[in-house]
């Protein structure tokens, strides 16, 4: 995480967010916009494993919006109309109930941050669903297509039981080369 104050978290006053509706993978562009106007914007990103099958050495985690499309924001005074974000840079459109336009308790979005927090730092294990007895299929290596069982996870390995010539065999296999059955 970084040492940037955190838009929701960090917040003095609580009042609610409005939700705008972005253009395709334009979230942050349509973020960055909205701070340049004097708005408060929040695109809520979380931790996501991707899986590579070009080295072992390539990063395994990503950061991905956690609602596509979509990001919070707030006039950062009352006097400041949200009529002009209709018309921002990377933005298609405000988020409406009929008239009524979308709004989220600030209390709400604070516990979004919150949980986000938390998965920040999971490990890659868990954020695959990677738990003891989970089974899953071997996607990329030598041992490709095969049908295994996660006996435990490490830092950058799954252990994984593998049935090899009528025997069980415990193999370390990289995050990256499984997926869930």
């Amino acid at each position: 995480m970084s040492n940037l104050p955190h838009p929701v978290l960090d917040a003095q006053q609580d009042s609610a967010w409005y939700l705008a509706y972005t253009k395709p993978k334009s979230e942050e562009i349509g973020r960055d916009n909205l701070l340049k106007q004097g708005f408060e914007a929040w695109l809520p990103k979380i931790k996501a494993v991707k899986p590579r099958r070009r080295k072992a050495e390539d990063a395994l985690f990503t950061q991905e919006a956690m609602f596509p499309r979509y990001l919070f924001f707030r006039p950062a005074h009352p006097q400041q109309s949200i009529s002009v974000v209709r018309s921002t840079l990377g933005i298609t459109s405000l988020v409406r109930f009929g008239h009524e336009f979308a709004q989220l308790p600030h209390d709400k979005l604070k516990q979004i941050a919150q949980w986000i927090e938390q998965q920040q730092e999971r490990s890659a294990a868990e954020l695959m669903g990677l738990q003891p007895g989970t089974a899953v299929k071997v996607v990329a290596g030598p041992l490709a297509g095969l049908d295994a069982l996660v006996r435990m996870t490490a830092q950058d390995r799954v252990i994984v039981l593998l049935q090899l010539l009528g025997k069980d065999h415990e193999v370390a296999i990289p995050y990256q080369s499984l997926a869930c059955a």
